[in-house]
């Protein structure tokens, strides 16, 4: 303890009043002489003046005794640790001292170390006194800084569980809860995209986004009613309201949807549950508004959904075709990605009627969906194949808070990926078939071999053949080998080979149909383009 301890003493003796305050060194026992007096009159001044800790009086003394002093400064000097001196062994003056709330009694004659020793004792007490008041205060000060902490528990509580209505009231009444006692409504507030647009935001910045849609949300609801708002979720906002007078919950919940678009860089989306009579029923009302909240997964956010008008969960259930899914899945084994998107936009689209199911519904109707579209792509594809398909449909139960828009974008890309890959392994395919081909007819240039003989040496169809060759060169079978033969010609002309052995090596009937083909393509002569290469040689 820092502070002196103030000591009074007063006696109508002189020497007993400056023997106790002159002849003990206080100073060193860290006590102070506020002040001496020779009267109960000047005493009573005294003490009212200094307001001592500790007062040392006689009881006898003319004018005003020390007994009749106490009892009038009692109310005055609540605390106060009064001894008093006495000549006196009578026990009613004892008596009396006690119900005075004396803290000791000294009878004279006395030495300066029993004043000394019960002085101390003195201040023990009140600084044992002034420890538990200051740790009293510090628990009050705790308490009253925790409260906001206290009540945001008491409400997370009241909603997650139906609270007995006396426990629910009685805690009510000790955290001060600065509501009506009855008529509740919860409003719950999502912060839209909030996890993607603070992603890489420091701590700081987070906090203030919060703190700031916080207030908003709190000026807003305090100018219509009365209400308790605290966060339940990193994105989320509770506020726990008395009904508005003259303003619906759902006006007053686009009241905040507006103000926090206008005065943030954010968006929220509100669900807001009925009306509840008592404060043990708060529990319906959040819950209420949790299902109204999973409706602005049709909006995307920005918007405000009431429990009472949604639709109950088993009241709209969305039938899809049978055979929608077959196309859809035909469609996907073939890798034909226009028609997928279009008969998956007619599967999205079907059976709603107009109205909105409950979003759990057509969320596990899409997860449904998804699982199916990648068995097919399974079917066609290997494990590593698969691996980008299936990342891609478990983004859709990794993320349990999209929108009907980012839900139906998600498998649509699933539906792009999965096509994509099966096209890029048809065209992998198809050109291996079509290098082997075009590796025979380099080889076999001296065969005169039809589209059927080309096609039969990689197992398919003459027509099938012939258009996957096109596609896949750019150039019909007949043109190709024609191509390859003219190339192969010039080769050998440069060579010095004479042209009728050319016109044999390449299949050609004789040396003049083979050289009328060659002018026909280059313009010149076999003998022509043979002795222009040797003069260019030269």
């Amino acid at each position: 303890m820092t502070e002196e301890i103030r000591l009074c003493i007063i006696d109508d003796i002189p020497d007993v009043v400056e023997g106790i305050s002159m002849g003990i060194p206080w100073a060193e026992h860290g006590i102070t002489v506020a002040g001496t007096a020779g009267n109960g009159v000047a005493g009573r001044e005294l003490i009212l003046r200094t307001k001592p800790h500790i007062v040392l009086t006689d009881i006898r003394m003319p004018r005003l005794d020390g007994l009749a002093m106490m009892k009038e400064l009692e109310p005055e000097c609540p605390g106060m640790k009064i001894i008093f001196i006495s000549g006196y062994t009578d026990f009613e003056y004892a008596q009396q001292a006690v119900r005075l709330g004396a803290f000791d009694y000294v009878i004279k004659p006395f030495h300066p170390g029993q004043i000394v020793d019960i002085v101390l004792k003195a201040k023990a007490a009140i600084e044992e006194e002034t420890r538990h008041e200051r740790q009293y205060r510090d628990m009050e000060r705790k308490l009253r800084e925790s409260m906001p902490y206290l009540r945001q528990e008491y409400f997370q509580l009241l909603l997650q569980y139906p609270a007995p209505a006396e426990q629910a009231a009685r805690r009510w009444e000790f955290l001060n809860i600065g509501l009506e006692r009855e008529g509740f409504t919860v409003m719950l507030a999502e912060i839209d995209g909030f996890a993607e647009r603070t992603l890489s935001a420091p701590v700081q910045e987070v906090e203030l986004i919060r703190f700031t849609l916080h207030n908003i949300l709190e000026e807003t609801i305090n100018s219509f009613t009365k209400g308790f708002i605290f966060r339940d979720h990193t994105n989320r906002f509770v506020a726990v309201m008395n009904p508005a007078a003259g303003c619906s919950m759902e006006a007053l919940a686009e009241h905040c949807r507006e103000n926090i678009a206008q005065y943030s860089k954010f968006t929220v989306s509100l669900g807001i549950g009925d009306v509840v009579g008592y404060i043990h029923e708060i529990f319906y009302s959040y819950n209420q508004a949790r299902t109204a909240l999973s409706y602005n997964f049709y909006a995307g956010g920005n918007s405000v959904y009431s429990y009472r008008n949604v639709q109950p969960m088993d009241e709209t259930v969305p039938q899809y075709s049978a055979e929608k899914e077959k196309e859809l899945f035909y469609y996907l084994r073939s890798g034909n990605l226009s028609k997928a998107e279009d008969t998956l936009e007619e599967l999205f689209t079907a059976g709603v009627n107009g109205v909105n199911p409950h979003p759990e519904v057509i969320k596990g109707r899409y997860y449904e969906l998804a699982f199916l579209m990648n068995r097919v792509f399974a079917e066609k594809l290997s494990p590593e194949e698969m691996k980008p398909l299936e990342k891609q449909a478990h983004r859709l139960n990794d993320s349990p808070v999209y929108s009907l828009r980012e839900l139906t974008e998600t498998v649509k890309e699933l539906c792009r990926m999965g096509c994509g890959s099966l096209e890029q392994k048809h065209s992998d395919a198809a050109n291996h078939l079509v290098d082997q081909v075009i590796a025979y007819i380099r080889g076999h240039l001296h065969e005169n071999n039809t589209v059927n003989d080309y096609a039969r040496l990689v197992f398919l169809s003459g027509s099938y053949f012939a258009n996957l060759f096109k596609k896949v060169t750019g150039t019909p079978v007949g043109q190709f080998v024609t191509a390859e033969r003219r190339e192969r010609a010039k080769e050998m002309l440069a060579e010095g080979r004479a042209v009728q052995d050319i016109a044999l090596a390449l299949g050609y009937e004789g040396r003049q149909y083979f050289s009328e083909l060659f002018k026909k393509h280059t313009g010149m002569t076999p003998s022509e383009f043979k002795q222009a290469y040797t003069d260019k040689d030269k």
